[in-house]
Order: C-alpha cells, then sequence, then structure tokens
C-alpha cells in the first residue's frame, strides 16, 4: 500500500504530466480566454456590429496564441491553470457588467 502511494506520487510528479497537464491548459483555458475576451471586445469595440465581431475575432486568435506562451512559462503548471481560468472569469464579469 505504501509503495503505491509513492509510485503514485511519483508519477503525477513527473515531466510528463506537468507538461500534458499545461498542453491541456493552454488548449482549453487558452480558447476559453480567446472567447471570452473576443465577446467582450465584440461587445465594447465603437465600430457598426460586423466590424466588431471580425475585429474581436481577429484579436481572438492573438489572445489565444499569448495565452499558450503563458502557459508554457509560468513556474507551476497549476499556475498556468488558474490564471487563464481567473483572468476568463474577470472578463466574463466585464461581459455581464457591459451588457
Amino acid at each position: 500500500m505504501q509503495t503505491t502511494k509513492i509510485n503514485l506520487l511519483q508519477t503525477l510528479n513527473s515531466d510528463r504530466v506537468k507538461i500534458g497537464c499545461r498542453a491541456l491548459s493552454a488548449i482549453f483555458a487558452g480558447y476559453l480566454l480567446a472567447a471570452t475576451v473576443s465577446s467582450a471586445l465584440a461587445l465594447a469595440l465603437p465600430f457598426s456590429p460586423i466590424d466588431n465581431v471580425l475585429a474581436a475575432m481577429m484579436l481572438s486568435f492573438a489572445v489565444y496564441a499569448c495565452a499558450a506562451i503563458w502557459a508554457f512559462s509560468v513556474q507551476s503548471h497549476w499556475r498556468a491553470i488558474s490564471d487563464l481560468v481567473l483572468l476568463s472569469g474577470l472578463v466574463y464579469l466585464i461581459i455581464l457588467a457591459i451588457g
């Protein structure tokens, strides 16, 4: 029983798991952040509605790339997930405030 716990802890602390966690956070949390920023920009930009959506969608690709870079540049893989999810939650609150 004790060796099973030690093996599980060693597996969860391995580099493969850390890189996989960062990759998943870059993919899914990065997409979440890009989608929320795109929605906020579509609501906030002062152009026509079609131009707002097009500009927001084009800028969302840059946000997604920056989120992926952020996921692999922070110290901890848990911080990569939490920062991106918390930032997207903050942007969602801004969307709710805008209307």
